[in-house]
């Protein structure tokens, strides 16, 4: 498809034998933070985590974006700000960053939406990006710092090898894990995700971009895998729900109450609520983007609502492998 926002641009592509050659970044703890979307009081959140846990005598979390934590931040001081603060942790590029930093012709949002998103998504996600492009335009020094960030990341935990990509190991804005695209839980993996793990070497993937977050594990060359998709720190996840979500990873049990998990032999792989203040996101959204705005139309009942996705939806691994929070 070449419609803009649906067309995946050659630029985006990428391999899982990228991430099997990437130096691993080691570390005790990550948090795998996708789809921060701009939203200030979720980074607030999500900073406040993390020094809990060193408050609980536990090493501190590396923060690890990654992608589209820009989004709703189109006016100048929000947009300076989630960059600055997140650009001091560890990040790649989602669809997002990468049309900020140097558009592609054609790519529009650069999301590279699946035929199931109606078209009205698509044409009001290309205006955002407009909007957003035109705000970044006033930072060339962000706008560089985004370009030189990488697109696929491996990290190392107590031997577990971590690939993190923002859509899938393929493409930057790829939905090939996204759950719509999985089998139920307790089926075998499909043939590309099979090659993906075996490929990187990965015993975790890490992913964001298709907004509906969810775990599942697989069997894949006689070893336990396990796939986490975050949906969205910076917005609503489930039904009835307004918190952000994202992935902890770690040799250590969770401080915070997990929504579900597993324990993948010595790594703890939960999934966080983030409790941000909703009227203080709310309060600005509704200034930033008013009621017949495109983020408006598009976002708002489910930054107030959440989506039509469950948290049961969400937990697909085998009965026997979750772990309580």
């Amino acid at each position: 498809m070449s419609e803009p926002g649906r067309s995946c641009p050659l630029d985006y592509r990428t391999n899982a034998a990228g991430l099997a050659a990437a130096t691993a970044i080691p570390m005790e703890t990550a948090y795998v933070i996708g789809g921060l979307y701009g939203n200030l009081p979720a980074l607030d959140a999500i900073e406040a985590m993390a020094r809990a846990e060193t408050g609980a005598g536990l090493p501190a979390p590396v923060l690890v974006f990654n992608g589209d934590f820009n989004w709703f931040n189109a006016e100048n001081g929000r947009f300076a700000e989630v960059n600055s603060r997140v650009l001091r942790h560890t990040a790649l590029q989602g669809n997002v960053e990468t049309e900020l930093a140097r558009p592609i012709p054609g790519a529009g949002c650069g999301c590279a939406y699946p035929e199931w998103v109606e078209s009205g998504v698509v044409e009001r996600s290309n205006r955002i990006m407009e909007r957003l492009q035109q705000t970044a335009a006033n930072y060339p020094d962000l706008q560089r710092q985004l370009a030189a960030l990488p697109r696929q990341l491996a990290l190392v935990i107590g031997g577990h090898h971590i690939g993190v990509v923002h859509g899938d190991p393929d493409a930057l804005a790829g939905w090939g894990l996204a759950v719509e695209t999985m089998p139920p839980a307790g089926a075998g993996a499909p043939p590309r995700v099979a090659s993906w793990f075996e490929e990187a070497r990965a015993d975790v993937l890490a992913c964001s971009h298709t907004c509906l977050p969810y775990m599942q594990d697989f069997t894949v060359g006689r070893r336990r895998r396990v796939i986490v998709n975050n949906g969205a720190a910076g917005m609503a996840n489930f039904r009835g729900d307004p918190r952000g979500l994202v992935s902890r990873l770690s040799l250590h049990r969770s401080p915070h109450a997990c929504l579900y998990g597993t324990l993948l032999d010595g790594l703890h792989c939960d999934a966080l609520a983030v409790p941000w203040d909703q009227a203080e996101w709310l309060n600005w959204f509704d200034h930033c983007w008013p009621a017949d705005s495109p983020a408006a139309v598009s976002y708002r009942k489910r930054i107030s609502d959440g989506p039509e996705h469950a948290l049961a939806e969400a937990n697909r691994l085998a009965a026997e492998a979750v772990e309580q929070g």
